[in-house]
């Protein structure tokens, strides 16, 4: 908005008046009849009163117009509009669970734009992806949780989504061997016992200033599939937090050929998609399966469309009268012009 879209004329039609003025300057420089006075000499006059000034033009006649133009943008009634709005917001409160398990390292993920041969790791190709998710949703709180054989806290749920890209792009791999691993059961209780704190959780001053209690509790799990430790079953898990009324929507990761390369102590990365589509079914969620860039970006395309945010938006316009400034000016003027008329009145003839 310029600054001239904040202001406007409530009665534009007085605006016509302005074109009184040229007419009123027009007349004043039309030159009148000549009146003459016939004395015998001239030089009486030189004896009396003070010597007259030189008067050229008559400016008079000239500023009286120009006295109008307030008078006049005063009549047309100027405002200053000011918009308000308030935008309260119940979110949803969402959970995503990042597998950092030694297989997220393998490369069979590429941009389609990409000329590059080497493919770009999973564990790159969801980051990129859940920061894209994160930007589509700002009036929902999110937290980050990465596992492998144990799950980690990277990101508490919260508003401020600028600290999650940071914490995002500081994760990586799992590289010790003991708590190697991936335990889907155990991220998934996790994810759920920090979403349902948020239940008795009571909120800072900030967050009740943008969102009301969310609606919706979501944990999104990404990992290639297979659950290979931990001490909690992954459908175990599932029905816990289904009785929490939290959803799950597993997306696995990765290309069925995509293995941990051969040597004797590799582990074979197999996908375990029936496991993640009966942890969907018991928690209301739906399963996705993301073999490259496009299947995994629409895969969090439609969690953002299933789980939508009720936004409510309260806006009104508030208009300021600005008319007494230019009655001000006008009168200010005005008594201006009087009192400099007389005191300095034109020359008798």
């Amino acid at each position: 908005m310029t600054i001239f879209s904040k202001y406007l004329f409530a009665e534009p039609t007085w605006l016509y008046g302005l074109l009184v003025v040229p007419i009123l300057w027009f007349l004043a420089n039309k030159q009148g009849s000549k009146t003459w006075l016939i004395y015998p000499t001239l030089r009486v006059l030189g004896t009396l009163g003070l010597k007259p000034k030189n008067q050229t033009r008559q400016y008079r006649l000239y500023i009286f117009p120009l006295l109008l133009i307030p008078a006049i943008l005063s009549l047309a009634r100027p405002q200053e509009q000011k918009h308000r709005s308030s935008r309260i917001a119940s979110g949803v409160d969402i959970l995503i669970a990042l597998d950092i398990s030694q297989s997220m390292s393998i490369r069979d993920f590429a941009e389609p734009s990409s000329r590059s041969t080497i493919g770009e790791q999973r564990i790159t190709a969801a980051k990129k992806v859940i920061k894209d998710f994160i930007k589509r949703r700002p009036d929902d709180r999110i937290g980050i949780v990465s596992f492998s054989g144990r799950p980690y806290t990277v990101a508490p749920i919260t508003l401020d989504h600028h600290i999650l890209e940071y914490t995002i792009d500081s994760i990586i791999l799992e590289n010790n061997q003991i708590e190697g691993g991936t335990a889907i059961g155990t991220a998934i209780v996790a994810a759920g016992s920090r979403l349902e704190k948020l239940r008795h959780h009571k909120n800072t001053e900030e967050e009740d200033s943008k969102s009301t209690p969310s609606k919706s509790k979501v944990i999104v799990l990404v990992t290639d599939g297979a659950s290979n430790t931990g001490q909690l079953e992954p459908l175990e898990a599932a029905r816990h937090v289904a009785t929490l009324g939290i959803k799950v929507y597993p997306v696995a990761i990765g290309t069925p050929e995509g293995r941990l390369g051969g040597g004797a102590s590799s582990t074979q990365q197999e996908f375990d998609e029936q496991t993640l589509q009966e942890i969907a079914e018991l928690t209301q969620g739906d399963y996705y399966r993301a073999q490259d860039y496009e299947s995994l970006r629409e895969a969090f395309s439609s969690i953002d469309d299933l789980e939508k945010t009720e936004i409510t938006q309260n806006s009104w316009l508030i208009k300021k009268e600005l008319y007494p400034w230019f009655i001000g000016t006008s009168v200010i003027l005005l008594i201006g012009f009087l009192s400099y008329s007389a005191l300095n009145p034109p020359p008798m003839p």
